[in-house]
């Protein structure tokens, strides 16, 4: 698979996501339920080892002991490295319910690339700065770290690139719905995602790309990839090792 740089490391063009091993649609709680009954830890593995023989190379997922002891019992079958993208987010299967706690527990990991969250870099804000995000980025820095942040607005995008924070990367969502989340109350468009993603050089890691399960795969990456840069990466969720093979098996196709 085509692999994409983000500072001195490579990436595969299209990385495994997280949402489903965690119970996480964004379609039903019908579905929440399924998936959170159909992935134990060894149904995890299993999807991710599949994408992984088919030329995935990273995992994007928030940061816990389980997903980081999975990563270690797939580190520990292949002589292959295996990157971690890891994210602050804190939701009801968290140990650790703080960002700063859990950028901790990934510096301390040594995730590829560390993710603060849009939980964070999204809040309410009283003037045109993130408050606290740069000592955060440096503190990822420091410790030899890609830095990255989750966002869903347009606006924190442009935040980020006019204050210099020293963000190596953006998780951002781009499909041909515009679907962020369910309830998202955001106003962007799907042409002003297009533009923020073109017109920002640095690369970007694409996620909500099939729209949680409301797009087909042959559009969902059709689209991105006449509309992302060459230098962006696609994170996908895979909610069977059926769907990861279907999906990858399009990579070749439009990229």
């Amino acid at each position: 698979m085509k692999q994409v740089k983000i500072g001195n490391l490579s990436f595969s063009k299209v990385i495994c996501g997280s949402n489903p091993f965690y119970g996480h649609s964004h379609f039903s709680e019908a579905r929440d339920a399924e998936y959170s009954t159909r992935f134990s830890d060894q149904a995890v593995e299993q999807v991710i080892q599949h994408c992984l023989d088919l030329g995935l190379n990273t995992l994007e997922s928030c940061a816990n002991e389980r997903i980081l002891t999975i990563l270690t019992q797939l580190r520990s079958k292949t002589s292959e490295s295996i990157r971690f993208v890891g994210s602050t987010r804190i939701d009801e299967t968290s140990e650790i319910k703080s960002h700063q706690q859990k950028l901790s527990f990934l510096i301390d990991n040594k995730a590829d690339v560390c993710v603060v969250h849009a939980q964070y870099v999204d809040r309410p804000r009283k003037n045109y700065s993130i408050g606290g995000l740069a000592r955060l980025i440096d503190r990822i820095h420091n410790a030899g770290l890609l830095a990255a942040i989750s966002t869903h607005q347009v606006e924190t995008v442009e935040l980020c690139e006019r204050h210099n924070y020293g963000v190596d990367t953006y998780l951002f969502p781009l499909n041909l719905s515009g679907f962020v989340y369910p309830g998202y109350e955001g106003t962007e468009t799907v042409q002003d995602r297009i533009k923020t993603v073109q017109e920002t050089p640095k690369p970007f890691i694409l996620i909500k790309t099939l729209g949680a399960g409301r797009i087909p795969p042959d559009e969902a990456l059709q689209f991105v990839a006449e509309n992302g840069k060459p230098c962006d990466i696609v994170s996908m969720g895979f909610g069977t090792v059926e769907e990861a093979e279907e999906s990858i098996q399009l990579v070749e196709k439009y990229f």
